[in-house]
């Protein structure tokens, strides 16, 4: 047997079989096109025939194809296959995805681990890199060695089916909610005759603040620890008040604005008013 097998050598799943060659291990790879594996099978890996002879050849399997259900129609076929293996799914998907693959590999008797890898393909075997990971404590205890070989800041952060899909959803809302929140107010200076340079100049301000607000919801958020604010839920509600006016008599669109706004009146009215902004994720966290 190998130490572990790869399915898919799309740039990602060749780069992490690669990883795990060079770290001594031994590798078993399959994938859908077998010229994909010619260079692997050159630097030592064995090639699987079929998926199914991939995941007999190795006590572990990283799959790394398109999304949880990609790999959940490649494997539920072969359940009676899975039972005491252990399935490294690092592909992507949303939440639902990811449970409905998990309780296919619970029902055959599989252990797994759902993994977010970030980086690209070239960061793969770097310190720096994390392949952030969710499921049972004791596959990590067995794999974590072997997943921080792909990456040395990888870690085990839940043990939920939707835990990843979920950080990812995170993370990306709150990078993306920093870009919209550039591109509304880019708008409103435009329609408020401010030269964009202006706007612009004024981003690393904006920066710097946002480092603050990160370092406030790390210290609130986790602990739910809201009551000793720097700034209250009321005192958003009313600067916010404000910004919608603005935005309102430049006759600049203002849905994001105003759902902030929304989202603020609402925590006043159910009786977050004196406490941090940051309880408001326990607020949505109950709908």
């Amino acid at each position: 047997m190998s130490d572990i097998s790869v399915i898919g050598l799309g740039k990602m799943g060749a780069a992490l079989a690669t990883t795990l060659l060079e770290s001594g291990r031994s590798v078993t790879v399959w994938n859908r096109s077998p010229d994909k594996a010619a260079a692997l099978v050159e630097a030592g890996a064995s090639l699987a025939a079929s998926p199914e002879d991939a995941i007999a050849a190795s006590e572990a399997s990283i799959v790394c194809i398109k999304t949880h259900k990609t790999t959940t129609d490649l494997l539920k076929p072969l359940s009676g296959h899975l039972k005491g293996k252990t399935i490294l799914d690092l592909s992507t998907g949303g939440a639902e995805e990811a449970i409905e693959l998990v309780d296919m590999l619970t029902t055959a008797g599989a252990l797994w681990h759902i993994g977010m890898i970030n980086a690209y393909p070239s960061g793969i075997g770097k310190e720096e890199t994390a392949i952030l990971c969710a499921g049972p404590p004791e596959v990590w205890e067995r794999w974590g060695d072997a997943i921080r070989t792909l990456g040395g800041a990888s870690a085990h952060v839940g043990t939920e089916a939707a835990a990843i899909p979920g950080l990812f959803a995170a993370m990306f809302t709150a990078r993306q909610g920093f870009m919209f929140g550039l591109i509304y107010g880019g708008a409103v200076c435009r329609k408020a005759g401010l030269p964009m340079e202006a706007f612009a100049a004024q981003v690393p301000v904006t920066l710097g603040m946002a480092g603050n607000y990160a370092d406030l919801f790390m210290r609130t958020a986790p602990t739910q620890d809201y009551d000793d604010p720097g700034a209250t839920v009321a005192v958003y509600l009313a600067a916010l008040e404000d910004v919608l006016a603005t935005f309102e008599g430049t006759g600049t669109t203002d849905a994001f604005p105003r759902l902030m706004r929304d989202i603020t009146q609402r925590g006043v009215d159910e009786g977050y008013a004196a406490k941090e902004l940051t309880a408001l994720v326990e607020m949505l966290a109950g709908d």
